[in-house]
């Protein structure tokens, strides 16, 4: 589990100038200044926390409290006494009453991060929460009330966990007031090297050192890798690399990233097309007379190519 409060931390920059990207953070933007419930999906690594923490700060509540839990590393009973609370006696060990992070929470944000491996229990317990605004603290008969806002995260597809009976619907659907995609490191073109300028400079701070510098050999390398670990694998690398070079020069030998992920830059117009279309589907969200719209085509002009690709997308009209 990861509770913070971030009064007291440094402003965090959204990095990236990619379309992608962008879009992402004007979603956010623009809900930040609501009360509105926000699901946040995505690969893992590709910033939901961020982009929930970026919320937090230019919302009305940036005074409050920001308090992240990961839903995944926690038992069903543990979670449920972290996010609920628990009275004196709930069970063995417990001889005093402790609140939840959903009390602590108070008056801020609480971040439910893989919302998807919560279980059935503790998602009809939230799903309460958000229809009533009340809960109760496990081994407790009263009902509490607590002001707060929900932001939800999950690297997992939520429609398809409904559709696999792995999630309830009606918390889906609570959830899915204001969703956004954030884009995994691949989708987000021209942004590695930003992100990898911002990480060195970073880095030589904690370090107290100059920042390190990339040779065209290893800036290349950054570039043609695909990064499965998104974000996250990109600053990891960098560190070490940073401290295999010394902090000085930083070769393409300083990087143990896996060859065979590394995507040659292509100009094969079909490749480029099909990956163009799949990323405006997406951040339409499957809308397709919108993402033709983006792409500057008619409709009818999509669906043809759509056939031709044999993208069996859950888009809608």
């Amino acid at each position: 589990m990861n509770h913070t409060s971030t009064n007291s931390e440094k402003p965090i920059t959204c990095i990236g100038e990619s379309l992608s990207w962008r879009t992402a953070v004007a979603k956010a933007m623009k809900v930040a200044s609501t009360e509105t419930t926000v699901l946040l999906q995505g690969e893992s690594g590709t910033g939901k926390e961020v982009l929930a923490r970026l919320i937090h700060r230019a919302s009305p509540r940036k005074h409050g409290p920001f308090v992240a839990i990961n839903c995944a590393t926690l038992p069903e009973q543990l979670l449920e006494s972290e996010l609920f609370g628990y009275e004196r006696g709930a069970f063995t060990g417990a001889n005093q009453y402790k609140p939840g992070q959903i009390e602590l929470a108070s008056r801020g944000v609480i971040f439910l991060d893989e919302v998807s491996e919560m279980s059935p229990t503790a998602q009809a317990k939230v799903l309460r929460f958000l229809q009533e605004r009340e809960f109760q603290r496990l081994g407790g008969t009263r009902s509490l009330k607590a002001d707060v806002r929900i932001i939800a995260a999950s690297n997992r597809d939520l429609r398809q966990a409904v559709e696999c009976r792995e999630f309830r619907d009606d918390l889906f659907f609570r959830l899915q007031v204001f969703d956004i995609r954030l884009p995994p490191v691949r989708e987000r073109y021209g942004d590695v090297e930003l992100l990898a300028d911002a990480f060195l400079e970073s880095l030589a701070r904690s370090m107290d050192r100059p920042a390190a510098r990339l040779s065209p050999e290893a800036r290349e390398q950054l570039c043609s890798y695909t990064w499965p670990g998104n974000v996250r694998e990109l600053h990891n690398a960098l560190e070490r690399a940073v401290i295999l070079s010394g902090g000085a020069l930083i070769e393409a030998s300083h990087f143990s990233l896996d060859r065979q992920l590394s995507s040659q830059h292509t100009f094969n117009l079909t490749v480029i097309e099909r990956r163009m279309i799949e990323l405006a589907l997406r951040e339409e969200q499957w809308n397709k007379s919108r993402a033709a719209s983006r792409l500057g085509i008619t409709r009818t002009q999509l669906y043809l190519r759509l056939r031709k690709y044999g993208m069996h997308l859950r888009a809608v009209s």
